[in-house]
């Protein structure tokens, strides 16, 4: 059973492919060495057995006895390395020159018939031997073997005397070039012990004819030299060795690449179980530029949002819990006041209190809810292309009436040429609306509230300011918060969301909103980006 850590599987697994890949490899190589090799091997056999098969048949012309051709095919399996058999026609064994590897000497036997007279059979002229070179003289009736000790050293070397060989004898000198010749680079030498140890188990028969075209049987090598067996096994061994070797560098290599892979992985696990664990402070502390570092970075990002979210929600109960305890209180104390009172115009006055607190609880609620959407992006921006001058118009009249009846000179200033913008038009007119609203609740009579449009370099300003109470400076930086009101504003009715929902709303739709504010008036500005 494979183990479940990474750190252990990675080496494993690289281990095997890097096994795998050995094998592959080596089936692949040793099988075309093995190819390559089988077809020199039946090549050599096929050429020799070529060679020797014209010369049996000469000795079948001249009716040479079967022990003869035993002799001189004992000689030819020593030059060609292989077994050397002659077949009859049914297949069986007419003569058989044993295994050559285990001859030690070269007999040549020619029939003295086809000498007129002695010659010389043979010259040795080796450079470097010991005295061999000699001459062998053959009369007319006589038949003789000419012997070579060390032929392995003489064979290359051996010179025939054109006085020997006549027109018909010419096949001992092709004989020589094609078998003593070894070919395919198979020269012989000295070390008979060291000469292809290792044996062939191909076969090749070639068929033998007389001069009348007619089947005599066959010659037929077999065990011949095995020629690249030790180079095969050569190269098993030195694959076996290069697969333990790649092995263990795929397991050194898998166990790195695992420490590496595993170290940031094993840092996130601990950071995921502390926060698991209620330590919303846990972070990634990994600078890498690789993929894991962008893990790191994006959790690190997650785990400060999920933070800055819980921090919210557990300041968010508790304001809405303080917020709301107030109407509750009130509503609680007028309804058992209703209840208590015998006097009829005392109990419609504390019901009527008791209206305006229900009121308050759902103007709250109702804001609450629509933060909470807003701000969870369950409200679709569904945007289209508004001409803000016309909606900063059209609402501006609307409070102008307002302001007008509270005492308030109203003022807006919008341009001539259209600005046009992609908004949702629905929330835009509840953040104008909210911003004029706030103007006029604090603004005492006789002020002045200014309302505008501004097509700026890269962005829409919309503006609202006017002469009131002012928000105090240690007031601003959390004036946009959820419950949070100016400490000069508890005189006046709200929930302490308006902002809130107005600052959601712009960074809605890609915008900023900030406020500037003095003793002598407070102005809130909108950039909204422009029309594409």
């Amino acid at each position: 059973m494979l183990p479940t850590s990474i750190r252990w599987r990675l080496p494993l697994s690289y281990a095997l492919i890097a096994l795998l890949a050995t094998l592959a490899l080596g089936v692949v190589l040793l099988t075309t060495l093995r190819g390559y090799y089988a077809q020199r091997e039946y090549d050599h056999l096929w050429d020799n057995a070529q060679a020797i098969r014209d010369t049996v048949s000469k000795m079948y012309l001249y009716q040479w006895p079967n022990d003869q051709i035993g002799s001189q095919l004992r000689s030819l399996a020593f030059l060609s390395q292989a077994r050397v058999r002659i077949l009859n026609g049914d297949g069986d064994i007419l003569v058989d020159s044993g295994e050559g590897r285990e001859l030690s000497t070269i007999a040549l036997s020619y029939d003295a018939q086809y000498v007129a007279s002695p010659h010389v059979l043979y010259q040795i002229d080796k450079p470097g031997l010991p005295a061999i070179s000699g001459q062998v003289i053959v009369g007319p009736q006589q038949a003789d073997e000419v012997i070579w000790e060390s032929a392995i050293d003489i064979a290359p070397h051996l010179i025939l005397e054109p006085p020997l060989l006549s027109e018909d004898m010419e096949f001992d000198r092709r004989l020589f070039m094609a078998v003593a010749g070894t070919p395919y680079g198979f020269g012989l030498n000295s070390n008979r012990d060291k000469l292809f140890p290792e044996r062939s188990n191909q076969v090749v028969e070639t068929p033998l004819f007389d001069n009348a075209d007619h089947l005599i049987g066959y010659v037929q090598l077999s065990d011949g030299p095995a020629y690249g067996t030790e180079i095969v096994n050569g190269v098993a061994r030195a694959l076996i060795g290069a697969g333990v070797l790649a092995v263990l560098l795929a397991v050194a290599v898998g166990w790195f690449i695992s420490r590496q892979i595993s170290a940031p992985l094993l840092l996130l696990a601990d950071a995921t179980r502390r926060m698991a664990d209620g330590d919303l402070a846990a972070r990634v502390a990994l600078r890498r530029e690789d993929e894991f570092g962008l893990l790191a970075g994006s959790f690190n990002h997650m785990a400060n949002r999920v933070e800055s979210t819980v921090v919210t929600l557990r300041r968010f109960v508790a304001d809405a819990a303080h917020e709301l305890h107030t109407p509750l209180t009130a509503l609680h104390a007028n309804l058992e006041l209703a209840a208590t009172d015998e006097d009829d115009s005392q109990r419609l006055t504390f019901v009527q209190r008791a209206q305006e607190q229900l009121k308050r609880l759902e103007g709250m609620t109702n804001s609450l809810l629509d933060l909470s959407k807003l701000e969870a992006g369950e409200i679709p921006h569904e945007r289209k292309s508004v001409n803000l001058n016309t909606l900063v118009t059209q609402v501006s009249e609307w409070y102008a009436s307002r302001a007008e009846q509270a005492g308030l000179s109203f003022q807006f200033d919008v341009p001539q040429a259209a600005i046009v913008a992609q908004v949702n038009e629905i929330q835009l007119r509840r953040v104008m609306g909210n911003l004029l609203d706030n103007a006029i609740k604090f603004t005492p009579e006789n002020g002045v509230i200014r309302a505008g449009l501004r097509r700026e370099a890269k962005s829409i300003l919309i503006w609202v300011q006017d002469t009131g109470i002012g928000i105090p400076t240690e007031d601003l930086p959390y004036l946009f918060n959820r419950f949070r009101r100016g400490r000069n504003a508890a005189a006046y009715p709200g929930s302490g969301l308006g902002l809130a929902i107005i600052k959601a709303i712009v960074e809605g739709h890609g915008g900023q909103v900030w406020v500037e504010s003095s003793p002598q008036g407070t102005r809130f500005s909108l950039h909204l980006p422009v029309a594409t």
